[in-house]
């Protein structure tokens, strides 16, 4: 073997051996890399529809899918709900103050942007639009009592420590 044909035997080897561990050099540094291997929580809504939810006041099948508030409506919605009025000067002891609760509002806003479909139908046998004030006020009491509940058991937070966005 001459000089030449070794040498060129060495550079194979020593290109071989160079591409075997720059391949493991990037395979270890994914591996051991904390900043790409560390997952970050998910802090947003995620699963915000819900299964059909039976509406046990409405037989035989009646139901409703509700939808998860995200935060941003979570404050709006407690926003609608109380607002405080304070009167009365800085001098004067005496304040007052009311206290203005909108239920009614709010359930109004729950009905309209959080249920996403239902079955639920008034005696002409039309589907109510619960987007319209007049059809959610037509609802049997028991039957929007339930679905309110519905609701707001939907949006509680989980019991867990860890929350379930997936």
């Amino acid at each position: 073997m001459t000089w030449y044909d070794r040498l060129l035997s060495i550079y194979r080897l020593t290109s071989i051996l160079l591409f075997i561990f720059f391949l493991a050099w990037v395979f270890t540094s994914r591996l051991f890399d904390t900043k790409k291997g560390k997952k970050m929580p998910i802090a947003v809504v995620t699963n915000d529809i819900s299964d059909k939810l039976p509406v046990t006041s409405a037989p035989p099948d009646g139901y409703v899918i509700v939808r998860r508030m995200n935060y941003g409506e979570k404050l709006l919605r407690s926003n609608m709900a109380a607002k405080f009025m304070m009167s009365g000067s800085s001098k004067d002891k005496d304040f007052q103050g009311e206290l203005d609760m909108q239920t009614e509002e709010v359930a109004y806003w729950d009905f309209a942007n959080l249920v996403v479909e239902h079955n639920m139908q008034d005696k002409d046998g039309k589907q109510l639009n619960f987007a319209n004030k007049h059809d959610v006020k037509k609802l049997d009491g028991v039957i929007g009592d339930e679905i309110g509940n519905l609701i707001d058991g939907w949006n509680e937070p989980e019991k867990t420590e860890e929350v379930k966005n997936s």
